[in-house]
């Protein structure tokens, strides 16, 4: 779970930096085009426990302590559960950030200060703002909304003490704050786009499927060329020896050498009285031409050699 936790992160923001694996991690947002970061602190007990996340610079807001800057009154985070979002949790504060963006706790108001006694308000955090020159620069709906962004102020008591004690009740009222239904349409919309891309998984699986089997079919055939050309090398290799020039020669070596023998066999034979003149002179020509002919070539091929091994081949 806790994977999956930081998962929901990665999904629902960008720029997500790993400071500490599993631990730490760091979400930079846009706050009136100055950049914060938001630093989401995993302790051993999450998703058990809630998790804790701190702002820098620290800013001006009800859902950051001011001292600490830890955003400690989110919803997400007064309402977190173990089924809660940890992505969706941090999206909706930097949404918050954005779209409202928050003066700095060390920052100075930008425009003069008069010498009259400013409007204060007190903030759910314990911070005093200065509205009087900051007032003038925002409509009334806007200073509304900064003051109470969750629209407390037009509940009843009664509304306000069943927020408290009515968990369902509270889930409701969270459920239809305006970001709040915003982040919903959004995830519906993220939502869909996953259901689309596994869809066009879906119908592109036929074709990867006839592809893969085109891939083994390919495969099989080049192992078995493959075995094929190792044989007809060997065979190659079985027939440059047999047809090598000092192989020849060694046969035509063999050759002169049994010619020969065979004629000085029928010598002996005449000698013996075991042959005719005739049937002597006959076999003897024919096996002294055989002799000479095979001799011829051997000292032919032999010269050939030698001449080839001078010429350094």
């Amino acid at each position: 779970m806790r994977k999956r936790q930081i998962d929901t992160l990665k999904i629902f923001n960008h720029n997500v930096q790993e400071v500490v694996e599993n631990e730490e991690y760091l979400v930079n947002f846009d706050c009136g085009g100055r950049e914060i970061a938001i630093n989401i602190h995993l302790g051993t007990g999450f998703p058990n426990e809630k998790p804790k996340l701190v702002v820098s610079p620290i800013l001006r807001h009800p859902w950051v302590n001011s001292t600490t800057g830890e955003i400690e009154n989110a919803p997400g985070i007064l309402n977190y559960t173990i089924h809660s979002d940890l992505g969706r949790i941090v999206q909706a504060v930097g949404r918050e950030f954005e779209k409202h963006p928050p003066m700095f706790v060390n920052e100075a108001p930008s425009t003069p200060q008069h010498h009259s006694q400013p409007m204060q308000q007190q903030c759910r955090n314990g911070n005093v703002h200065d509205f009087n020159s900051e007032s003038r620069n925002v409509t009334p709906a806007q200073q509304g909304h900064d003051l109470d962004p969750f629209g407390l102020q037009n509940l009843t008591t009664e509304e306000l003490t069943r927020l408290n004690v009515d968990e369902d009740f509270l889930e409701d009222f969270i459920e239809k704050l305006p970001f709040v239904q915003h982040q919903n349409d959004e995830m519906v919309q993220l939502m869909g786009r996953i259901e689309s891309l596994i869809l066009d998984n879906l119908a592109r699986k036929e074709t990867v499927e006839e592809r893969k089997a085109k891939l083994e079919s390919l495969a099989l055939e080049f192992k078995e060329l493959g075995q094929h050309w190792d044989s007809m090398s060997q065979r190659y290799q079985r027939k440059a020896e047999d047809f090598s020039p000092q192989h020849i020669k060694e046969l035509l070596q063999i050759a002169v050498s049994t010619a020969d023998v065979k004629s000085d066999e029928e010598a002996q034979r005449f000698l013996a009285g075991e042959s005719d003149v005739g049937t002597f002179l006959q076999n003897f020509i024919e096996t002294r031409k055989l002799y000479t002919l095979r001799k011829a070539k051997e000292e032919r091929l032999v010269q050939q050699l030698t001449a080839l091994e001078r010429a350094a081949f």
